[in-house]
């Protein structure tokens, strides 16, 4: 590939601007099913969940035609939006390809899923919204998601990796750590103090928590309507 990953994201970030202002969107939500289908014009069908079989295993449904969204009835209202995100991407991926020189065709299906991920993340949190949200919010994520409502409150998190401030996002569920990444140092999953009291207390009380020990600040939130006690964990290094 020609191009770097800053390039592609910034292809990206300029596509997906451009459709939402052609949409009319200048403050979020982004109601990512509105635009796909009333916008876009991209066919949306709602159909029952797929059947199980004798395991307990949904059987696999046959694809819909003509690059459509299929929506199933017990679907959140979250997991809808994130779907008719990503089929929002999957029409954007030629003028993506174009915008860095892809050849369609050539490219891999990682590159493609990957393109797809960036493309959808943005289309529910568009950076100049969300940098403009963190002038009142500042980067406590629940405010922000119920700015991003159309987005689940892990993908908002995920989101703030994507700004110039250097911070951790980790995910916690009951108690084991799910993922943890950072936008500017290598991390793995081991936690810093601060980040483990704010397990602690979360987990405790169910309630925000922020904590500084050492060299880190960290707060964490509980995430609401999840089968499991997840945590979302956001840290800075005091000296950074």
């Amino acid at each position: 590939m020609d191009f770097s990953q800053e390039e592609l994201v910034d292809a990206v970030d300029r596509l997906v601007a451009g459709l939402l202002e052609r949409a009319g969107v200048t403050a979020p939500p982004v109601d990512a099913l509105s635009i796909a289908e009333h916008h876009l014009g991209i066919p949306v069908e709602v159909v029952e969940p797929a059947e199980e079989d004798e395991s307990g295993r949904r059987r696999p449904r046959s694809k819909s035609s003509g690059g459509g969204i299929t929506l199933t009835t017990d679907m959140s209202d979250e997991q809808q939006q994130r779907v008719a995100a990503d089929g929002i991407a999957r029409l954007l991926l030629p003028d993506v390809y174009r915008k860095v020189g892809v050849v369609p065709g050539s490219e891999s299906k990682q590159f493609t899923a990957h393109v797809r991920g960036l493309t959808a993340a943005r289309i529910l949190v568009p950076g100049r919204l969300l940098r403009s949200a963190l002038r009142d919010c500042k980067y406590d994520v629940p405010e922000l998601h119920r700015r991003f409502s159309t987005a689940s409150m892990e993908a908002v998190a995920v989101r703030l990796l994507d700004l110039d401030d250097p911070c951790v996002i980790a995910v916690v569920d009951d108690g084991v750590v799910a993922s943890r990444r950072s936008n500017r140092m290598p991390v793995n999953r081991k936690l810093e103090g601060a980040e483990q009291e704010c397990v602690e207390r979360v987990t405790e009380l169910d309630l925000p928590h922020r904590a500084r020990i050492g060299e880190w600040t960290a707060w964490g939130w509980p995430v609401p309507n999840r089968p499991f006690r997840r945590i979302i964990l956001r840290a800075v290094r005091d000296d950074v």
